[in-house]
């Protein structure tokens, strides 16, 4: 059975996150008094007033790279406690390899929110590749939800609206963690569903709404939609998608 209550305490690292903002702020802080007590000595302080917005879009460009830098140390540090693997563990934070995975999740997760807030879709790129998700610089990843282990995303990929990636799935008392692979130019729709183990092959398109079942393939430049996703069958049933 698939739940989506975890009756398990699960944010266990609420602690470290004014932690690490408080870290991130700290360096941003001095950065900005610096550069403003400098300019104020050569530029009029109206004329520093004025700039203050765009001066204030850049400090919050460099308080999300320390907080990304500091996130990154951290999860180095969880790593070298106990790596990452795939598998089937106890939803038990006595359970080292799932206490681990709940804590680099915890600490992904609220840095991606972060990064979120961000006008520009390359930030939410820099942090998954950070955090070690195999990433195109060209995917798109619009609004779309990525897990945190275990993925890899080719080139020319499209992530549609909504669209979730789950390399991991909580079933009954178990957690179940399997490596996902999207394949160069394939295409998921909005608000579909890609489990665990599943491999999209080059080309392949996954319908709006459809999800795919555990450790299922999509075949190489074919359509596939539905709950779970078939291949389009029927009189097309070996439609072939032509790039040009």
């Amino acid at each position: 059975m698939i739940i989506t209550n975890n009756e398990v305490k699960e944010n266990i690292l609420f602690w470290l996150y004014p932690i690490l903002i408080w870290l991130s702020f700290f360096p941003t802080s001095l950065i900005f008094l610096f550069f403003f007590k400098l300019f104020s000595i050569w530029i009029n302080p109206i004329i520093i007033i004025c700039f203050l917005p765009i001066s204030l879009v850049i400090y919050y460009v460099i308080f999300i790279l320390f907080l990304l830098l500091f996130a990154k140390l951290t999860l180095i540090l969880f790593n070298l406690f106990k790596k990452p693997k795939e598998g089937i563990f106890q939803r038990n934070l006595r359970d080292k390899n799932y206490k681990f995975f709940i804590m680099r999740r915890c600490l992904k997760r609220f840095v991606i929110k972060i990064f979120n807030y961000f006008p520009l879709p390359w930030a939410k790129i820099l942090a998954l590749k950070s955090f070690g998700i195999k990433i195109s610089n060209n995917t798109s990843v619009l609004d779309s939800f990525i897990d945190s282990d275990f993925i890899e995303i080719g080139k020319n990929t499209l992530l549609g609206e909504g669209s979730i990636i789950m390399s991991s799935m909580v079933l009954g008392d178990e957690l179940l963690v399997k490596r996902v692979i999207l394949r160069e130019g394939c295409t998921i729709g909005a608000y579909s569903i890609i489990a665990p183990g599943t491999i999209v092959e080059e080309g392949a398109i996954l319908g709006m709404g459809s999800y795919t079942k555990l450790n299922q393939r999509l075949k190489k430049n074919c359509i596939h939609f539905g709950r779970p996703a078939k291949k389009r069958n029927g009189v097309n049933d070996n439609f072939i998608l032509t790039k040009k």
